[in-house]
């Protein structure tokens, strides 16, 4: 089998690249033609066995011909998934969920839109990701927990009480989910309730000025190589993870400090719990709130003195890290690339799209009130922006992301065509993430999120483009359509009011603003819209039953 995985940078030490390298490394060894290719240099921080390239980027030509093709990060997913035929089934080895991450915020949609290509195959590994990839993008993802490598990661032997209290603290304390200066706020009050502690600290970062000003005892470790953090761990007395939320995905320190039999404090998050096995017995760790040092410092001295409590925690841990093995990990993985290559030559690769049922266009949902309020779907004209049935242009797309939109378009077309609004939209939004600059694209996603149901989405897709300077009648007319289904009566009277501004003043466009102004309570504008319908337009319909609708006056 043809293995090629995309990273972004390896020379950088990160526990995901470490992870997808240690994994590459193992197929090569059972005798798989895997190539990592990256942006960067080779890693000088552990030995890479299976061959290397250093790309500008993932475009296809720079791609070797093979049977699967893994993109390691969100980044990396829509070059797999554009290399086209010959390069591979694309697959996302997913080690965490992207979207979660606050610093993430700005680049949420376009996180959102990679995770629901059509035609990817996603790897997760560990429950609490395969929960989330279900629950938020239909997905099922083939679950292939992590692994440690078990000739470094090996338990010493078993400590008594020392003083000072040797509490390890791991991670960048840069990335703020990672919480780490809720550790040294935790150690701090440790040593202020009279708990005499070093903090043993290993980043792959520089220092941040911010943990430099700690007044506790630091012993710094940096950029340490995965060979040495055995030696390391076993050195600690209590290892402390602080992550905050969902954003963390696995957390390899945790399992790696179980594993060399050190006692570990952890937040009680869903990756942590996720360890727990099938009789929920979470006896490996103490689990805190968190972004509670208070709760941090009394547990991490608990588990640091009690010996009964130490030699509980050294006992579950061991048994919850004997299950995270690299011959495990590496013959799921396997097995899995195979199925995925096997079903993709076969054309029978499972859609990891989820269904959705077709929304009915609120346009043409009666509002619920004591009168008949008519509005008519919007007319050819209010929709001229609705263009999702028109095949995309048949000139060639300059990029390789150009030419992944134009099939995503021609997918959503058929999908529309077979009412199937929900993956349209998702198609849709794909590829706007892919063509961020073409408006248009952009347009026709936030349209699509409409008829889909999803209001929320369409009218952040919609304000977007107003911000950047569209103003024209069928984007407000879009808008307008948008707030009325999201309830927002007198927002949606004013974006009918700048499609009329901007645009052609016809019956239908005076009656959709009599509507959603009757919705708010203003019954004299409703009337007067609906009677300057009837002026453009005697006899229409709507405006006629709206107007003999509306109280006397």
């Amino acid at each position: 089998m043809r293995i090629t995985w995309l990273l972004e940078r390896t020379d950088q030490l990160w526990g995901g690249v470490k992870q997808a390298l240690e994994m590459a490394n193992w197929l090569h060894q059972q005798g798989e033609q895997v190539v990592v290719l990256s942006r960067s240099g080779p890693p000088t921080w552990m030995a890479l066995t299976c061959p290397f390239q250093t790309v500008a980027d993932f475009r296809s030509e720079h791609l070797p011909d093979a049977d699967v093709l893994i993109g390691t990060f969100w980044t990396t997913v829509p070059w797999a998934a554009a290399a086209g035929p010959g390069k591979g089934v694309p697959v996302h080895f997913c080690q965490g969920y992207e979207g979660d991450n606050p610093e993430n915020q700005a680049l949420r949609d376009r996180i959102e839109a990679v995770y629901r290509l059509p035609g990817v195959q996603h790897v997760t590994i560990a429950p609490n990701l395969t929960k989330l990839l279900r629950e938020h993008f239909g997905l099922w993802p083939r679950e292939i927990p992590y692994a440690i490598d078990h000739s470094v990661h090996r338990p010493g032997p078993a400590q008594g009480q020392k003083r000072p209290l040797r509490v390890g603290l791991v991670g960048p304390y840069q990335i703020a989910w990672k919480d780490l200066a809720t550790g040294f706020a935790a150690c701090e009050l440790a040593q202020q309730a009279g708990q005499p502690l070093v903090l043993v600290r290993a980043t792959n970062t520089v220092p941040d000025p911010a943990e430099r000003n700690s007044t506790i005892a630091v012993e710094w470790h940096q950029q340490v190589p995965p060979a040495a953090m055995g030696d390391f761990y076993r050195s600690l007395d209590v290892l402390l993870a602080t992550s905050r939320g969902a954003e963390e995905g696995f957390f390899l320190p945790a399992i790696e400090a179980m594993a060399c039999g050190v006692p570990v404090v952890m937040t009680d998050i869903p990756c942590f719990r996720a360890h727990g096995d099938a009789t929920g017995d979470h006896r490996y760790a103490l689990f805190v709130p968190p972004r509670d040092p208070a709760a941090m410092a009394e547990a991490l001295v608990v588990a640091g003195n009690v010996p009964e409590v130490r030699a509980a925690l050294r006992e579950h841990g061991l048994a919850v890290a004997a299950r995270y093995t690299v011959e495990r990990m590496g013959a799921a993985l396997r097995t899995a690339l195979l199925e995925f290559a096997k079903a993709a030559a076969g054309h029978a690769a499972p859609s990891t799209m989820a269904a959705c049922a077709p929304t009915q266009d609120t346009a043409r949902t009666p509002p619920a009130t004591a009168q008949p309020v008519h509005v008519r779907p919007p007319a050819a004209t209010e929709r001229a922006n609705l263009r999702l049935v028109t095949p995309p242009p048949a000139q060639p797309q300059p990029t390789t992301f150009g030419e992944l939109a134009g099939r995503l378009r021609q997918l959503a077309t058929q999908l529309l065509h077979q009412q199937q609004p929900g993956p349209a939209a998702q198609a849709l939004a794909a590829a706007a993430c892919l063509c961020p600059d073409d408006l248009d694209l952009q347009r026709q996603a936030a349209e699509a999120s409409h008829l889909a149901g999803d209001h929320q989405t369409a009218l952040l897709r919609l304000d977007n483009l107003v911000q950047r300077g569209l103003d024209d009648e069928g984007l407000h007319a879009c808008r307008g359509h948008v707030l009325h289904a999201l309830g927002r009566m007198a927002d949606a009277a004013q974006s009918f009011r700048a499609a009329l501004a901007v645009g052609i003043r016809t019956a239908d466009a005076y009656n959709r603003l009599g509507v959603v102004l009757f919705l708010a309570g203003d019954l004299k504008g409703a009337r007067h819209n609906f009677e300057k319908a009837l002026v453009l337009q005697p006899g229409h319909g709507d405006a006629t039953a709206n107007l003999a609708a509306l109280p006397a006056a």
